[in-house]
Formats: structure tokens, sequence, C-alpha cells
């Protein structure tokens, strides 16, 4: 803000963003990491998100996902409002993408914006990075075999995330609806040097992997992972929400995980849903970040097996994006943009 009370907003397009670290994924992986460990300490500020469905009940549909988050740390004072909206349809029909994400920075001081960025790859990653971390803190450190069902976008970030943090895997197996896409997969990242493997049925995918990622278009009521194929000591990350039946989280896995307990409080999702139901107590579900303080311990035993929850915190995205801003500011990039000459309201 200048002396004569002139607001400008700095606009950074896709491009930018990526000229400012989007696609960096090991900053990416340190702030989510960083904003799970904050969020213990009680830096972070987050909301309940919102959904808003464009056909009532299809949570795998049409829909928007509105964030909000504050973060105070010593290392940034920033808050955030972001807008993704998702249609499954766009890559069939359009050959474009299925999310799109927006964001906006606000000063601490002021509270007016500073920024407003795409957030579209920043959200894909982070939501990578945030399985990654659970299996950092929740796997068995020797895990070797790692299963995806989906083989889209989001798997993408989940295996390069997993790359990083997990150092025993030499065993990816590989299960899509169009079995062209897991092969389309499995060439683009073989420079890391695992052993991929095509199943012809997720069962093949599932059953015998130490780490489990789902990341499908399955919804509400589609439930297709049955507790025989949850293997013992394995972890698994249901990102896609409804890949797991009720049986498989109940008695498939005895140790419960996710980056956000608050998130139990929303409408519809297995661990909110199994909890409101009373099969699952709220104090057996342990916070991420309490883990990476130290102050929880989630793995007693080999055959602890773990089932975690991502619902995307807000703050993640957040971090991030103040660090990509600050990045491309550095380099000059972006469009200032007039919110006012000089406010109407005084």
């Amino acid at each position: 803000m200048s002396n004569n009370g002139e607001v400008e907003v700095l606009w950074l397009s896709q491009e930018e963003c990526i000229q400012g670290g989007a696609k960096d994924m090991d900053m990416i992986l340190e702030y989510v990491e960083k904003v799970n460990l904050w969020l213990a300490q009680d830096k972070v500020v987050e909301p309940e998100l919102l959904h808003l469905l464009w056909e009532k009940g299809n949570y795998s549909g049409q829909r928007i996902g509105v964030h909000a988050a504050l973060i105070r740390s010593e290392e940034m004072q920033v808050a955030a409002v972001k807008g993704i909206p998702s249609n499954p349809l766009n890559p069939i029909k359009r050959n474009s993408p299925r999310s799109n994400g927006l964001i906006i920075l606000y000063s601490e001081e002021t509270g007016y914006p500073f920024a407003v960025m795409d957030d579209t790859i920043v959200s894909a990653l982070r939501t990578g990075a945030s399985s990654a971390l659970g299996a950092k803190y929740c796997a068995r450190p020797d895990s070797e075999i790692l299963g995806l069902v989906g083989c889209g976008v989001i798997q993408n970030a989940h295996i390069e995330a997993t790359s990083k943090v997990m150092h025993n895997i030499h065993t990816v197996r590989l299960y899509d609806i169009n079995p062209d896409k897991a092969r389309e997969f499995a060439a683009k990242w073989a420079h890391l040097g695992y052993k991929f493997e095509i199943c012809t049925s997720i069962e093949e995918a599932v059953a015998q992997s130490d780490i489990v990622y789902t990341a499908t278009n399955v919804n509400l009521g589609s439930e297709y992972i049955p507790k025989e194929w949850i293997k013992k000591g394995s972890f698994h990350s249901g990102v896609s929400m409804w890949d797991h039946k009720d049986e498989a989280i109940l008695e498939g896995f005895n140790k419960y995980c996710m980056d956000y307990k608050l998130r139990l409080q929303d409408d519809k999702y297995p661990l909110s849903e199994l909890t409101k139901s009373g099969k699952i107590q709220s104090e057996n579900i342990i916070e991420l970040g309490q883990i990476i303080t130290g102050n929880k311990t989630i793995r007693e035993s080999e055959n602890d097996s773990v089932f975690f929850v991502t619902l995307g915190i807000c703050a993640t995205d957040t971090a991030n994006s103040y660090r990509i801003y600050e990045n491309a500011k550095a380099k000059g990039l972006g469009t200032k943009v007039k919110l006012w000459s000089e406010p109407a309201l005084v």
C-alpha cells in the first residue's frame, strides 16, 4: 500500500508461478511439513472447508472447494482464500485439467490482498506431498512396494514426492481403468529406477503393496476395497475418499491418522461418517503434526496398518504460494493490477 492510499495487487499466471517454483517438489514438501508442524504449534488458523456441489450428493462430480487459512509463524504472517473448481469431464471433453485453483494472498497488517495467483499446480503437488509425508511418518521405513490406483495427475505428484522421502521402494504396482494410461505413467517415471508392474485388477495393485495411494473418480456408494486386500503393516492414503469400504477401514486398519482433525466435522467423507456414528473414536485418530512434533506415536509394531486421510490444508497452499510470490517478485514477474487509486470509503 502506497502513502497515498493506492493499493496494487500482483497477478501471477501459471507460467509465472512455475518460474517462481510451483513445480519444485523439494520446496513443496518442505512447506507442507512446516505447515503441519505449525498447525500442531497453534500457528495456523483454518476454518472448515466448503464444498459447493453442482449436483447434490455427487462428491466426485462438478464441485467448487472454497478454503481459507491464516499463518502466524516466525517465518511468515499471511492469510489466503482459495477456490478450486473440479470437473471430471474436462480432460475427456476438452482435453483440459480437471481442476484449476486460484488463491488470493492477504496482508496481515492491512487485510488487503497483495497477490492473486494460479494454484492449480501447487494444489496438485501438495496433495502428493501430503500423502508422502503421511508415509514418511506412518509407513514402515522399510516399505518396498508402492501401489497406485488411478494413474492421473495426482499420482504424478504422489510418486515424485514419495521417491524423495521413502528410500527403500523398488517396485510400483499400477492400476488404471485405461491400461494405456498406466503404461504411459510407467514410461514417464522410468528414470526413478523402479520396477513397474501393470496390474490387470485393483486387487493386484493393492493387496501386496506396503504403501497404497488411491486417486480415482469414485463416488460415495461405490466403495470397492474390502478388508481382505489390506496388507498387514501397510499404509494407505485414501486420497479420493470413497475407495475403501467401511469394513476395510474398521477391520483392515488398526491405526488412523489425518492432517487436520477439524475435517471430522465435514458432512461427508469416511472418517467423518465413522466418527459421527461412533464406530471410530475421534481420540483414536492422530494428527500428522502431532507425530512430527514427537508428541504422538502411531506405529507401535510391524503389523500396525495405518489409514491416512488428507483433505487438503489450505495453509499448505498458502505457505507455498507465498514463497512462490516472493520468488516471482524478486525476478520481476507478474502484472500489477490496481485495486483502487483512492479508497471510495474511508
